[in-house]
């Protein structure tokens, strides 16, 4: 199963740099639990936690709004049963002051299901993006 998940994530890597949310969305469960970056603050567009699948296009609308990705590339995969981990690489641009973010790392977690994603968490430099994204 580890190998099916691992291909399935690199599916929605794709789509998601193609900016087809409706590609991403055919890999979630229909009863997803959470998707969405871990942050205590909430004054990023994207810091959301969503619990219904049919709210996670907001998360991608948010991004996409407020970020301009220069590089965005998916690095090391590693997978066990039901989960799949990824860390990502990107540079990107904040929409509202052109502040750049470079060499940022993330940490991305699936959890599968019968084959789909019941849960997705991204964690990233969140004290950082959420500087770039104030302008502090």
């Amino acid at each position: 199963m580890s190998k099916q998940n691992l291909a399935v994530v690199q599916k929605i890597y794709e789509a998601f740099g193609r900016g087809d949310v409706p590609a991403v969305l055919e890999h979630l469960a229909p009863d997803l639990r959470h998707f969405g970056v871990v942050s205590e603050a909430s004054d990023v567009p994207w810091h959301m936690q969503i619990t219904r699948k049919a709210d996670v296009p907001l998360f991608f609308k948010a991004m996409g709004e407020a970020v301009e990705f220069t590089r965005f590339e998916p690095q090391a995969f590693a997978a066990s049963e039901e989960h799949v981990y990824c860390t990502v690489s990107f540079d990107a641009t904040i929409r509202r002051n052109g502040r750049k973010l470079r060499d940022q790392i993330d940490l991305h977690r699936f959890t599968f299901r019968d084959g789909r994603v019941v849960e997705w968490r991204g964690s990233e430099d969140t004290a950082t993006i959420r500087a770039a994204y104030l302008g502090s």
